[in-house]
């Protein structure tokens, strides 16, 4: 199957990075370059093999839809 090297939607990290980001948005909201690089290090601490697991597994429901898409962006 042809794909774009670089699909977010085949990529778990790209998942991991948007939910840094709201983290970053909604508990932290930092003001300062420490506060966001605390923000940052508190969300890394807190992620578990279980997160990262849901972040890999979300590409078996987005996978089905690429393919539709000739290996283009879905809306996951």
């Amino acid at each position: 199957m042809s794909t774009p090297s670089s699909s977010p939607d085949l990529n778990p990290i790209e998942n991991m990075w948007a939910t840094s980001k709201d983290h970053q948005k909604r508990k932290v909201k930092p003001k300062t370059k420490v506060e966001l690089v605390n923000g940052i290090k508190d969300f890394w601490g807190n992620l578990t093999a279980v997160n990262c697991a849901k972040y890999i597994d979300h590409i078996h429901r987005v996978l089905p839809h690429v393919v539709l898409n000739d290996g283009g962006p879905t809306n996951f």
